[in-house]
Protein backbone atom coordinates (compact mmCIF):
# COMPACT_ATOMS: atom_id res chain seq x y z
CA UNK A 1 0.00 0.00 0.00
CA UNK A 2 3.11 2.09 0.90
CA UNK A 3 3.75 2.21 -2.74
CA UNK A 4 0.51 3.94 -3.96
CA UNK A 5 1.36 6.87 -1.83
CA UNK A 6 4.51 7.41 -2.62
CA UNK A 7 2.97 7.47 -6.69
CA UNK A 8 0.12 9.45 -5.66
CA UNK A 9 1.28 11.81 -2.32
CA UNK A 10 4.17 14.06 -3.10
CA UNK A 11 7.49 14.22 -1.15
CA UNK A 12 6.50 17.08 1.50
CA UNK A 13 3.27 15.64 2.13
CA UNK A 14 5.27 12.35 2.87
CA UNK A 15 7.22 14.35 5.38
CA UNK A 16 4.39 15.99 6.87
CA UNK A 17 2.59 13.26 7.78
CA UNK A 18 5.54 11.52 8.93
CA UNK A 19 5.78 14.25 11.26
CA UNK A 20 2.35 14.28 12.04
CA UNK A 21 2.60 10.55 12.96
CA UNK A 22 5.46 11.64 15.40
CA UNK A 23 3.74 14.11 17.12
CA UNK A 24 0.06 13.34 17.84
CA UNK A 25 0.22 10.02 15.92
CA UNK A 26 -0.95 6.91 15.65
CA UNK A 27 -2.51 8.64 12.19
CA UNK A 28 -4.82 7.22 9.50
CA UNK A 29 -5.64 8.24 6.31
CA UNK A 30 -9.60 8.47 5.66
CA UNK A 31 -11.74 8.98 2.98
CA UNK A 32 -10.97 10.59 -0.51
CA UNK A 33 -7.39 10.00 0.67
CA UNK A 34 -7.12 6.27 0.83
CA UNK A 35 -9.51 6.08 -2.14
CA UNK A 36 -7.22 8.02 -4.65
CA UNK A 37 -4.18 6.31 -3.09
CA UNK A 38 -5.91 3.41 -4.35
CA UNK A 39 -6.12 4.37 -7.66
CA UNK A 40 -2.96 6.36 -7.83
CA UNK A 41 -4.48 9.55 -7.71
CA UNK A 42 -3.30 12.76 -6.84
CA UNK A 43 -4.64 13.57 -3.64
CA UNK A 44 -8.22 16.46 -2.94
CA UNK A 45 -8.31 20.02 -1.80
CA UNK A 46 -8.60 18.15 1.83
CA UNK A 47 -6.38 15.44 3.81
CA UNK A 48 -8.25 13.57 6.14
CA UNK A 49 -7.14 12.23 9.15
CA UNK A 50 -8.08 10.50 12.02
CA UNK A 51 -6.31 10.07 15.18
CA UNK A 52 -6.87 8.53 18.57
CA UNK A 53 -6.16 11.40 20.99
CA UNK A 54 -8.47 14.46 21.93
CA UNK A 55 -8.35 17.54 19.44
CA UNK A 56 -7.23 19.57 22.82
CA UNK A 57 -4.39 17.18 23.04
CA UNK A 58 -3.44 17.39 19.51
CA UNK A 59 -3.62 21.20 19.50
CA UNK A 60 -1.62 21.60 22.21
CA UNK A 61 1.13 19.04 20.62
CA UNK A 62 0.92 20.58 17.46
CA UNK A 63 1.38 24.13 18.81
CA UNK A 64 4.31 22.92 20.61
CA UNK A 65 5.91 21.48 17.47
CA UNK A 66 5.91 24.62 15.51
CA UNK A 67 2.05 24.04 13.86
CA UNK A 68 -0.68 26.38 13.95
CA UNK A 69 -3.69 24.38 13.86
CA UNK A 70 -7.33 26.18 13.82
CA UNK A 71 -10.60 25.51 14.84
CA UNK A 72 -13.73 26.62 12.71
CA UNK A 73 -17.03 27.72 14.32
CA UNK A 74 -19.65 25.44 12.79
CA UNK A 75 -17.12 22.03 13.08
CA UNK A 76 -16.18 21.73 16.77
CA UNK A 77 -14.82 17.83 16.29
CA UNK A 78 -12.14 18.79 13.11
CA UNK A 79 -8.63 20.23 13.57
CA UNK A 80 -8.07 21.96 10.81
CA UNK A 81 -4.24 22.72 9.39
CA UNK A 82 -3.71 25.17 6.42
CA UNK A 83 -0.79 24.54 4.55
CA UNK A 84 0.65 27.73 2.81
CA UNK A 85 2.18 27.85 -0.36
CA UNK A 86 0.84 23.95 -2.09
CA UNK A 87 -1.62 23.26 -4.29
CA UNK A 88 -3.02 20.12 -3.05
CA UNK A 89 -4.03 19.11 -0.31
CA UNK A 90 -4.50 22.78 0.73
CA UNK A 91 -5.46 21.47 4.32
CA UNK A 92 -4.83 18.51 6.67
CA UNK A 93 -7.99 18.05 8.70
CA UNK A 94 -7.44 16.21 11.73
CA UNK A 95 -10.28 14.38 13.46
CA UNK A 96 -11.05 11.82 16.63
CA UNK A 97 -12.71 8.37 16.06
CA UNK A 98 -16.50 8.78 15.77
CA UNK A 99 -18.78 5.94 17.20
CA UNK A 100 -22.37 4.75 18.82
CA UNK A 101 -23.25 5.94 22.67
CA UNK A 102 -22.75 2.32 23.42
CA UNK A 103 -19.46 1.46 21.52
CA UNK A 104 -15.85 2.52 22.14
CA UNK A 105 -14.04 5.20 19.95
CA UNK A 106 -11.99 3.10 17.05
CA UNK A 107 -11.00 2.96 13.40
CA UNK A 108 -13.51 0.90 12.62
CA UNK A 109 -16.74 2.37 14.31
CA UNK A 110 -15.74 5.80 12.76
CA UNK A 111 -16.02 3.97 9.11
CA UNK A 112 -19.77 3.13 10.38
CA UNK A 113 -20.63 6.66 10.59
CA UNK A 114 -19.22 7.58 6.96
CA UNK A 115 -21.85 7.35 3.60
CA UNK A 116 -20.44 5.09 1.23
CA UNK A 117 -18.00 2.00 0.66
CA UNK A 118 -15.60 3.62 -0.69
CA UNK A 119 -15.24 6.40 1.27
CA UNK A 120 -15.15 4.13 4.40
CA UNK A 121 -11.42 3.09 4.19
CA UNK A 122 -8.38 3.79 6.38
CA UNK A 123 -4.75 3.26 6.43
CA UNK A 124 -2.66 3.68 8.79
CA UNK A 125 0.24 5.80 8.50
CA UNK A 126 3.36 5.02 7.39
CA UNK A 127 2.91 1.14 6.41
CA UNK A 128 -0.96 0.30 6.99
CA UNK A 129 -2.52 -1.88 7.02
CA UNK A 130 -5.63 -0.98 5.08
CA UNK A 131 -8.66 -0.88 7.15
CA UNK A 132 -11.44 -2.08 4.95
CA UNK A 133 -14.18 -3.80 7.07
CA UNK A 134 -17.42 -2.27 4.17
CA UNK A 135 -15.42 -3.67 1.09
CA UNK A 136 -14.54 -0.73 -0.43
CA UNK A 137 -11.73 -1.58 -2.01
CA UNK A 138 -13.79 -4.38 -3.98
CA UNK A 139 -16.60 -1.27 -4.74
CA UNK A 140 -13.47 0.71 -5.92
CA UNK A 141 -12.33 -2.35 -8.38
CA UNK A 142 -15.97 -2.60 -9.55
CA UNK A 143 -16.37 0.87 -10.25
CA UNK A 144 -19.52 0.54 -7.64
CA UNK A 145 -20.97 3.38 -5.16
CA UNK A 146 -23.22 1.76 -1.99
CA UNK A 147 -23.99 3.13 0.91
CA UNK A 148 -21.92 1.64 4.51
CA UNK A 149 -25.03 0.82 6.46
CA UNK A 150 -28.29 1.22 3.73
CA UNK A 151 -31.22 2.90 5.29
CA UNK A 152 -29.25 3.67 8.06
CA UNK A 153 -26.90 5.67 6.72
CA UNK A 154 -29.09 7.73 5.19
CA UNK A 155 -31.75 7.81 8.19
CA UNK A 156 -28.49 9.28 10.06
CA UNK A 157 -28.04 12.47 7.56
CA UNK A 158 -30.23 12.55 4.31
CA UNK A 159 -28.02 14.68 2.39
CA UNK A 160 -26.37 11.31 2.15
CA UNK A 161 -28.54 10.79 -0.39
CA UNK A 162 -27.33 13.81 -2.63
CA UNK A 163 -24.11 12.41 -1.68
CA UNK A 164 -24.73 9.21 -3.02
CA UNK A 165 -25.62 10.91 -6.42
CA UNK A 166 -22.72 13.33 -6.15
CA UNK A 167 -20.08 10.50 -6.28
CA UNK A 168 -21.58 8.41 -8.34
CA UNK A 169 -21.07 11.57 -10.85
CA UNK A 170 -18.11 12.65 -9.63
CA UNK A 171 -16.25 9.44 -9.86
CA UNK A 172 -18.59 7.99 -12.79
CA UNK A 173 -19.05 4.53 -11.11
CA UNK A 174 -22.65 2.20 -11.08
CA UNK A 175 -24.82 3.02 -8.20
CA UNK A 176 -25.66 0.12 -6.01
CA UNK A 177 -29.10 -0.84 -7.07
CA UNK A 178 -31.07 -0.83 -3.93
CA UNK A 179 -29.21 1.97 -2.27
CA UNK A 180 -30.47 3.55 -5.76
CA UNK A 181 -33.66 3.31 -4.60
CA UNK A 182 -33.46 4.52 -1.39
CA UNK A 183 -31.62 7.49 -1.63
CA UNK A 184 -33.96 8.43 -4.64
CA UNK A 185 -36.95 8.14 -2.16
CA UNK A 186 -35.47 10.18 0.53
CA UNK A 187 -36.79 13.62 1.50
CA UNK A 188 -34.10 16.07 2.36
CA UNK A 189 -35.48 17.03 5.57
CA UNK A 190 -34.24 18.95 7.95
CA UNK A 191 -30.70 19.36 5.77
CA UNK A 192 -30.05 23.25 5.89
CA UNK A 193 -29.86 24.76 2.48
CA UNK A 194 -26.39 26.01 2.11
CA UNK A 195 -25.41 22.33 2.77
CA UNK A 196 -27.60 21.43 -0.02
CA UNK A 197 -26.34 24.25 -2.15
CA UNK A 198 -22.59 23.01 -1.66
CA UNK A 199 -23.48 19.69 -2.84
CA UNK A 200 -25.73 20.85 -5.84
CA UNK A 201 -22.62 22.94 -6.92
CA UNK A 202 -19.97 19.99 -6.76
CA UNK A 203 -22.94 17.65 -9.24
CA UNK A 204 -23.36 21.05 -11.25
CA UNK A 205 -19.33 21.60 -11.53
CA UNK A 206 -18.81 18.19 -12.89
CA UNK A 207 -18.24 17.77 -16.79
CA UNK A 208 -21.43 14.92 -17.25
CA UNK A 209 -20.22 14.32 -20.61
CA UNK A 210 -20.61 10.62 -20.90
CA UNK A 211 -24.02 9.16 -21.25
CA UNK A 212 -24.09 7.15 -18.47
CA UNK A 213 -23.51 10.65 -16.32
CA UNK A 214 -26.23 12.25 -18.05
CA UNK A 215 -28.72 9.96 -17.50
CA UNK A 216 -28.12 9.81 -14.30
CA UNK A 217 -28.65 13.50 -13.22
CA UNK A 218 -31.75 13.42 -15.41
CA UNK A 219 -32.58 10.65 -12.79
CA UNK A 220 -31.89 12.47 -10.23
CA UNK A 221 -33.72 15.36 -10.74
CA UNK A 222 -36.59 13.73 -11.60
CA UNK A 223 -36.64 11.24 -8.68
CA UNK A 224 -38.67 11.65 -4.93
CA UNK A 225 -35.59 13.44 -3.59
CA UNK A 226 -34.93 16.01 -6.66
CA UNK A 227 -38.56 17.03 -6.71
CA UNK A 228 -38.01 18.22 -2.76
CA UNK A 229 -34.80 19.05 -3.48
CA UNK A 230 -35.66 21.75 -6.35
CA UNK A 231 -39.61 21.95 -6.47
CA UNK A 232 -39.82 25.06 -8.81
CA UNK A 233 -37.85 23.02 -11.76
CA UNK A 234 -40.34 19.91 -11.24
CA UNK A 235 -43.00 21.98 -12.37
CA UNK A 236 -41.66 22.90 -15.79
CA UNK A 237 -42.90 19.07 -15.94
CA UNK A 238 -46.27 20.10 -17.68
CA UNK A 239 -45.42 22.91 -19.55
CA UNK A 240 -45.08 22.22 -22.81
CA UNK A 241 -41.92 24.27 -24.41
CA UNK A 242 -42.74 26.81 -26.96
CA UNK A 243 -39.78 26.74 -28.99
CA UNK A 244 -40.55 22.85 -29.22
CA UNK A 245 -43.96 21.34 -28.61
CA UNK A 246 -42.64 18.18 -28.80
CA UNK A 247 -40.70 18.60 -25.44
CA UNK A 248 -41.63 20.01 -21.96
CA UNK A 249 -40.31 23.07 -20.44
CA UNK A 250 -38.33 20.63 -17.75
CA UNK A 251 -36.61 18.56 -20.52
CA UNK A 252 -35.28 21.79 -22.63
CA UNK A 253 -33.83 23.03 -19.27
CA UNK A 254 -31.83 19.88 -18.22
CA UNK A 255 -30.35 19.41 -21.98
CA UNK A 256 -29.31 23.16 -21.88
CA UNK A 257 -27.86 22.55 -18.64
CA UNK A 258 -26.13 19.46 -20.15
CA UNK A 259 -25.32 21.17 -23.47
CA UNK A 260 -22.82 23.43 -21.39
CA UNK A 261 -19.69 21.29 -20.20
CA UNK A 262 -16.45 22.58 -20.30
CA UNK A 263 -15.85 26.41 -19.72
CA UNK A 264 -12.33 28.11 -20.32
CA UNK A 265 -10.62 28.94 -17.45
CA UNK A 266 -10.06 32.46 -18.45
CA UNK A 267 -13.13 33.01 -19.08
CA UNK A 268 -15.54 35.29 -16.23
CA UNK A 269 -18.18 33.44 -15.49
CA UNK A 270 -17.56 29.39 -14.24
CA UNK A 271 -19.59 26.36 -15.52
CA UNK A 272 -21.15 26.14 -12.26
CA UNK A 273 -22.83 29.60 -12.59
CA UNK A 274 -23.69 29.02 -16.15
CA UNK A 275 -25.57 25.78 -15.22
CA UNK A 276 -27.18 27.51 -12.02
CA UNK A 277 -28.06 30.52 -14.69
CA UNK A 278 -29.78 27.69 -17.40
CA UNK A 279 -31.94 26.19 -14.90
CA UNK A 280 -33.10 29.99 -13.69
CA UNK A 281 -33.90 30.11 -17.12
CA UNK A 282 -37.25 27.50 -17.45
CA UNK A 283 -38.31 28.35 -13.94
CA UNK A 284 -38.56 31.91 -14.09
CA UNK A 285 -38.87 32.27 -18.33
CA UNK A 286 -42.76 31.17 -18.24
CA UNK A 287 -44.42 32.95 -15.70
CA UNK A 288 -46.90 34.03 -17.57
CA UNK A 289 -47.90 30.56 -19.19
CA UNK A 290 -47.48 28.39 -15.59
CA UNK A 291 -50.16 31.29 -14.59
CA UNK A 292 -52.47 30.71 -16.69
CA UNK A 293 -51.88 26.74 -16.31
CA UNK A 294 -52.79 27.08 -13.02
CA UNK A 295 -55.58 29.71 -13.13
CA UNK A 296 -58.00 27.07 -15.95
CA UNK A 297 -57.11 23.85 -13.46
CA UNK A 298 -58.61 25.84 -10.70
CA UNK A 299 -55.52 25.86 -8.41
CA UNK A 300 -53.92 29.07 -6.60
CA UNK A 301 -50.39 29.97 -7.98
CA UNK A 302 -47.80 28.85 -6.29
CA UNK A 303 -46.34 31.70 -4.49
CA UNK A 304 -42.73 30.35 -5.58
CA UNK A 305 -43.78 31.10 -8.61
CA UNK A 306 -43.60 34.79 -8.18
CA UNK A 307 -41.41 36.97 -10.72
CA UNK A 308 -39.02 36.80 -8.04
CA UNK A 309 -38.58 32.70 -7.81
CA UNK A 310 -35.03 33.71 -9.13
CA UNK A 311 -34.23 35.59 -6.55
CA UNK A 312 -35.84 33.58 -3.98
CA UNK A 313 -34.22 30.60 -4.82
CA UNK A 314 -30.61 32.34 -4.61
CA UNK A 315 -31.57 33.72 -1.02
CA UNK A 316 -32.87 30.11 0.03
CA UNK A 317 -29.66 28.67 -0.87
CA UNK A 318 -27.77 30.61 0.79
CA UNK A 319 -26.16 32.14 -2.36
CA UNK A 320 -23.04 34.17 -1.44
CA UNK A 321 -23.43 38.31 -2.35
CA UNK A 322 -21.32 37.79 -5.22
CA UNK A 323 -22.59 34.53 -6.28
CA UNK A 324 -26.39 36.19 -6.54
CA UNK A 325 -25.34 39.66 -8.22
CA UNK A 326 -23.35 38.41 -10.76
CA UNK A 327 -26.08 35.22 -12.32
CA UNK A 328 -29.00 38.04 -11.62
CA UNK A 329 -26.62 40.21 -14.15
CA UNK A 330 -26.83 37.05 -16.85
CA UNK A 331 -30.33 36.61 -16.17
CA UNK A 332 -31.33 40.30 -17.16
CA UNK A 333 -29.27 40.26 -20.03
CA UNK A 334 -30.72 37.22 -21.74
CA UNK A 335 -33.17 39.29 -23.82
CA UNK A 336 -30.64 40.38 -26.02
CA UNK A 337 -30.17 39.78 -29.72
CA UNK A 338 -28.37 36.14 -30.73
CA UNK A 339 -26.90 38.10 -32.92
CA UNK A 340 -25.10 41.35 -31.86
CA UNK A 341 -23.34 44.31 -33.40
CA UNK A 342 -19.42 45.02 -32.74
CA UNK A 343 -21.36 48.55 -31.44
CA UNK A 344 -23.53 46.40 -29.21
CA UNK A 345 -20.41 43.90 -27.71
CA UNK A 346 -18.42 46.99 -27.25
CA UNK A 347 -21.23 48.63 -24.88
CA UNK A 348 -22.00 45.64 -22.86
CA UNK A 349 -17.78 45.04 -22.35
CA UNK A 350 -17.88 48.89 -20.64
CA UNK A 351 -20.63 47.98 -18.61
CA UNK A 352 -18.76 44.83 -17.61
CA UNK A 353 -21.19 42.42 -18.74
CA UNK A 354 -19.75 38.63 -18.79
CA UNK A 355 -20.23 38.67 -22.71
CA UNK A 356 -18.72 34.61 -23.35
CA UNK A 357 -20.66 33.00 -20.80
CA UNK A 358 -23.90 35.30 -21.74
CA UNK A 359 -23.78 33.48 -25.28
CA UNK A 360 -22.59 30.59 -24.19
CA UNK A 361 -25.78 30.79 -22.08
CA UNK A 362 -28.28 31.39 -25.01
CA UNK A 363 -26.30 28.85 -27.21
CA UNK A 364 -26.99 26.21 -24.81
CA UNK A 365 -30.36 27.00 -24.45
CA UNK A 366 -31.04 27.73 -28.03
CA UNK A 367 -29.84 23.87 -28.76
CA UNK A 368 -32.22 22.74 -26.52
CA UNK A 369 -35.07 23.63 -27.81
CA UNK A 370 -34.18 21.74 -31.66
CA UNK A 371 -36.35 18.87 -32.19
CA UNK A 372 -34.82 15.64 -31.94
CA UNK A 373 -34.87 14.75 -35.70
CA UNK A 374 -32.25 14.63 -38.80
CA UNK A 375 -31.58 18.33 -39.03
CA UNK A 376 -30.59 18.28 -35.22
CA UNK A 377 -26.97 18.50 -35.54
CA UNK A 378 -26.91 20.92 -38.51
CA UNK A 379 -28.66 23.34 -36.52
CA UNK A 380 -26.04 22.80 -33.68
CA UNK A 381 -23.51 23.30 -36.16
CA UNK A 382 -25.13 26.31 -36.98
CA UNK A 383 -26.01 27.57 -33.85
CA UNK A 384 -22.14 26.78 -32.55
CA UNK A 385 -20.70 28.30 -35.83
CA UNK A 386 -22.69 31.80 -34.55
CA UNK A 387 -21.37 31.13 -30.96
CA UNK A 388 -17.56 30.75 -31.80
CA UNK A 389 -18.04 34.13 -33.96
CA UNK A 390 -19.12 36.15 -31.53
CA UNK A 391 -16.73 34.45 -28.74
CA UNK A 392 -13.94 35.44 -31.71
CA UNK A 393 -15.52 39.31 -32.33
CA UNK A 394 -15.31 39.39 -28.37
CA UNK A 395 -11.40 38.34 -27.75
CA UNK A 396 -10.32 40.77 -30.51
CA UNK A 397 -12.72 43.84 -28.96
CA UNK A 398 -11.18 42.79 -25.58
CA UNK A 399 -7.44 42.76 -26.99
CA UNK A 400 -8.20 46.03 -28.85
CA UNK A 401 -9.39 47.82 -25.50
CA UNK A 402 -6.09 46.36 -23.85
CA UNK A 403 -4.24 47.49 -26.32
CA UNK A 404 -1.36 50.40 -25.02
CA UNK A 405 -2.02 53.76 -26.33
CA UNK A 406 0.85 56.57 -27.50
CA UNK A 407 -0.01 58.57 -24.42
CA UNK A 408 0.96 55.13 -22.68
CA UNK A 409 4.73 55.02 -23.93
CA UNK A 410 7.28 55.94 -21.39
CA UNK A 411 8.39 58.37 -23.81
CA UNK A 412 6.58 61.64 -24.59
CA UNK A 413 6.63 62.76 -28.11
CA UNK A 414 8.65 65.97 -27.24
CA UNK A 415 11.51 63.14 -25.73
CA UNK A 416 10.93 61.37 -29.15
CA UNK A 417 11.67 64.39 -30.93
CA UNK A 418 14.80 64.82 -28.40
CA UNK A 419 16.24 61.70 -29.85
CA UNK A 420 15.54 61.84 -33.33
CA UNK A 421 16.33 65.71 -33.28
CA UNK A 422 14.23 66.65 -36.35
CA UNK A 423 11.19 68.67 -36.77
CA UNK A 424 7.63 67.05 -36.23
CA UNK A 425 5.97 65.67 -38.98
CA UNK A 426 3.99 62.75 -40.38
CA UNK A 427 7.21 60.59 -39.01
CA UNK A 428 6.60 61.02 -35.34
CA UNK A 429 2.99 59.27 -35.23
CA UNK A 430 4.21 56.21 -37.42
CA UNK A 431 6.75 55.62 -34.97
CA UNK A 432 4.64 56.48 -31.80
CA UNK A 433 2.69 53.74 -33.71
CA UNK A 434 5.57 51.26 -34.45
CA UNK A 435 6.57 51.84 -30.21
CA UNK A 436 2.71 50.96 -29.23
CA UNK A 437 3.07 47.69 -31.48
CA UNK A 438 6.37 46.89 -29.77
CA UNK A 439 5.55 47.35 -26.23
CA UNK A 440 1.98 45.53 -26.71
CA UNK A 441 4.04 42.62 -27.30
CA UNK A 442 5.61 42.28 -24.28
CA UNK A 443 4.43 45.52 -21.35
CA UNK A 444 8.24 44.86 -19.94
CA UNK A 445 9.61 46.94 -22.66
CA UNK A 446 7.63 49.74 -21.92
CA UNK A 447 10.62 51.95 -20.41
CA UNK A 448 12.34 54.70 -21.71
CA UNK A 449 16.00 53.05 -21.90
CA UNK A 450 14.94 50.35 -23.74
CA UNK A 451 12.45 52.36 -26.47
CA UNK A 452 15.55 54.96 -26.87
CA UNK A 453 17.21 51.98 -27.97
CA UNK A 454 14.37 50.70 -30.48
CA UNK A 455 14.11 54.69 -31.67
CA UNK A 456 17.88 54.57 -32.53
CA UNK A 457 17.45 51.34 -33.93
CA UNK A 458 14.84 52.76 -35.99
CA UNK A 459 16.62 55.87 -37.38
CA UNK A 460 19.74 53.45 -38.61
CA UNK A 461 16.86 51.66 -41.03
CA UNK A 462 15.88 54.80 -42.17
CA UNK A 463 16.74 56.27 -45.73
CA UNK A 464 14.79 59.79 -44.74
CA UNK A 465 12.78 60.90 -42.29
Amino acid sequence: MSIYFNNSLPQFLQTLLDDLNHIIGPIYLVGGAVRNGLQNKPPTNDLNILVARSLAECKMLLKESGYSPTTATTRHNVLFLPLKGCEKPKTVEISTFRHRPDQKPSVEEDLLQRDITVNAMAYQWPNGPIIDPFNGQEDLNNRRIKLVNGAKTLADDPLRALRFFRFALQLSFRPESYDLARSSETILHDVTPDRLRVELDRILSFPLRTDPDRKLFRYMLNTTMGKHLLPQLDQLKIIIDSGNTTQTLWERTIRAVLNLSSIPSNEELSLLDLRWAALFIGISSTYGEREQLFSSAGLKTPQEESPVCCKHILESFCFSKRRHKRISNLLHHLSLDSTPSDRVLKRLLNDATPLEGLYRLNCAWSKAGLPVDNHEQTNQLEIEAQLQEILATCKSIRKAKLRPRTNDLALSGGEILNIVRKPPGPWLGKLQYLLVDFINEDQGRNRAEILEKKIQKWILEQEAI
